[in-house]
């Protein structure tokens, strides 16, 4: 579409009274005209308020979270681990290390 058609199309969608779906792979045409996005990853569809640039935004911060989550579980995995291959043998401590095999087989 030329600049003039895009313009049009920009407002007659931004009065459009329900629902629609738009695929564009113009990012100022999308931040202009969306409310929401939805977004259809891993079979799992996430809904974001705002423009296309808060989506991009909160998505970042999203997988951001989301990977310092994994980092931490896999350090706590591996200290639990640390603590049962040192205590494995030790009597005095063996109610401690099945409750951790029993923990780590739950994580």
């Amino acid at each position: 579409l030329d600049l003039h058609a895009v313009i049009w199309l920009e407002e007659y969608l931004l009065t459009w009274p329900t629902i629609l779906v738009v695929v564009s792979h113009s990012r100022g045409f999308l931040d202009c005209v969306c409310t929401d996005i939805l977004h259809l990853h891993s079979k799992k569809l996430l809904v974001y308020s705002g423009n296309y640039t808060n989506f991009e935004k909160a998505r970042t911060e999203r997988l951001r979270n989301e990977k310092k989550a994994f980092e931490r579980d896999q350090a706590q995995r591996k200290h639990m681990e640390d603590f049962i291959t040192r205590f494995r043998a030790n009597a005095k401590r063996a109610t401690m290390v099945q409750s951790r095999i029993k923990a780590l087989k739950r994580m």
